[in-house]
């Protein structure tokens, strides 16, 4: 009789095991998706004079100071430039290339636990300030004797003729 019982209680055990284990990983998923964290990456970009136009890897993401938020580390190109209502530089163009390193949680296999497992959000904040120099204004003869080199040499250019 106790082996007839033990064989139903172990059949039954067999047939509710499965039933129970998918619910507790469905149940696992679930809370995973539901509390899951995430990283919050910015980077901020100053600049003296204010007012600077930005561009990130060649593209115009707004006047200083300047928030956006990037998916990618590693090395970007910062653009800053101060022009007037007309589109003339009043201060020198800076072109840097800046390497934006990762905290140590976002470093592989870390990153997977701190993008989808911790159910807190993570803040990565970066901050730039830059310093313009006053563009050097060149003397209005000089400018004028380049600007006349330069048409000579397109008009001779206009007289050779073109062999294809």
């Amino acid at each position: 009789m106790t082996s007839r019982r033990y064989r139903l209680v172990t059949a039954k055990l067999y047939l509710y095991l499965p039933i129970k284990i998918s619910r507790i990983i469905i149940l696992g998923l679930l809370s995973c998706i539901v509390l899951s964290g995430c990283v919050l990456r910015t980077l901020t970009i100053n600049s003296e004079p204010s007012g600077a136009k930005v561009y990130l890897d060649d593209e115009l993401i707004g006047e200083t100071p300047v928030t956006t938020t990037f998916t990618y580390y590693g090395t970007r190109k910062i653009i800053v430039e101060k022009t007037d209502h007309e589109g003339r530089l009043l201060y020198e163009r800076k072109i840097i290339y800046e390497k934006i390193k990762p905290p140590f949680y976002q470093i592989v296999p870390l990153d997977f636990f701190s993008e989808l497992i911790l159910p807190i959000k993570l803040k990565d904040e970066h901050h730039f300030a830059y310093q313009l120099e006053p563009l050097k204004q060149r003397p209005k003869e000089e400018v004028q004797k380049e600007v006349m080199e330069n048409a000579e040499e397109l008009r001779e250019r206009l007289k050779t003729p073109v062999i294809r």
